[in-house]
């Protein structure tokens, strides 16, 4: 049984004590090592310390009601950390309760992969849940602020213009966090908390100053606000890459895992499987031609 599978079975079980009006969904994706895991761990007051991410990972909150000790709110928590260009056909594997929450974590301390990150994660939100009724709350979170802050104060400027024009278009909320500084983390958490056993996501502050941690509500913002005019995706995406170079990788040439299953859903979890592999430390690249016999 696959971890999806296992997880979705843990799912409609949680999900059986509540009611659809008690089920959150928080999905979270977005750059590596940018400290995914730690806010959840936070959020989820886990002790352990977190490791890495491969592909997949679910866990689960539960709080009872105060009205009623017996009703209880369970929030499902999918924090994917694969490459970024599997990550439409995961999303197709997740299942979604009522109240759905979307977040996308882009490290602020690499600025040649964010538009990178922001792109990708947008797009693949949007290619699975436009047509559907559960397309969620969009969240940005700038990670690794801590590092963000001690850059040159043009760049900063320039990076805050892209990333609140993306939210702008997007109509997502926007706030950027440090695991390193305790009052980013606990606005953070606290955001957390509230989107998992709430009822919205609790940015009621604001701060637009670049010069400090941005932290916008959905709605809260302006093109004359942003200090450009308004804008297409497609128009940000040129203005930033006119300044900012992406970075190149050197990627391994790796052969395509050709559908061989009835139910496309089946070819997207042993996509997930060999992801894995290619994840894992030990992984040697000429294994590739004996997973692609194995199909």
């Amino acid at each position: 049984m696959s971890i999806v599978d296992i997880a979705a079975r843990t799912v409609k079980n949680e999900t059986s004590e509540s009611s659809d009006d008690n089920a959150r969904t928080i999905i979270l994706a977005g750059s590596k090592s940018v400290g995914k895991s730690h806010l959840l761990y936070c959020f989820l007051d886990k002790n352990d310390t977190p490791r890495e991410t491969l592909v997949l990972e679910y866990s689960f909150g539960r709080k009872s009601s105060q009205k009623q000790s017996i009703d209880k709110t369970i929030c499902h928590v999918w924090e994917y950390g694969g490459k970024l260009q599997m990550l439409k056909s995961v999303l197709t594997s997740i299942p979604i309760s009522k109240k759905f929450y979307y977040c996308i974590m882009v490290d602020l301390s690499k600025i040649k992969a964010i538009w990178n990150t922001l792109e990708i994660c947008i797009q693949a939100v949007k290619e699975n849940y436009t047509n559907s009724s559960n397309f969620p709350e969009l969240i940005i979170i700038g990670g690794k602020y801590d590092i963000f802050k001690n850059y040159d104060s043009e760049i900063k400027k320039f990076i805050c213009t892209t990333i609140r024009s993306v939210a702008l278009i997007c109509n997502a909320y926007l706030i950027f966090y440090s695991s390193k500084e305790s009052q980013l983390l606990r606005k953070a958490k606290e955001m957390f908390y509230t989107i998992g056993f709430g009822t919205s996501v609790p940015l009621k502050e604001k701060n637009t100053n670049f010069a400090k941690p941005l932290i916008i509500p959905k709605g809260s913002d302006s093109w004359e606000s942003i200090g450009v005019s308004a804008s297409t995706l497609e128009q940000v995406k040129l203005r930033h890459l006119s300044r900012i170079t992406p970075e190149t990788e050197m990627k391994l040439e790796v052969t395509p895992l050709h559908s061989s299953h009835p139910e496309p859903i089946l070819d997207s979890l042993v996509a997930l499987k060999y992801e894995e592999l290619r994840n894992m430390e030990s992984y040697d690249p000429s294994i590739d031609d004996q997973l692609i016999l194995l199909q």
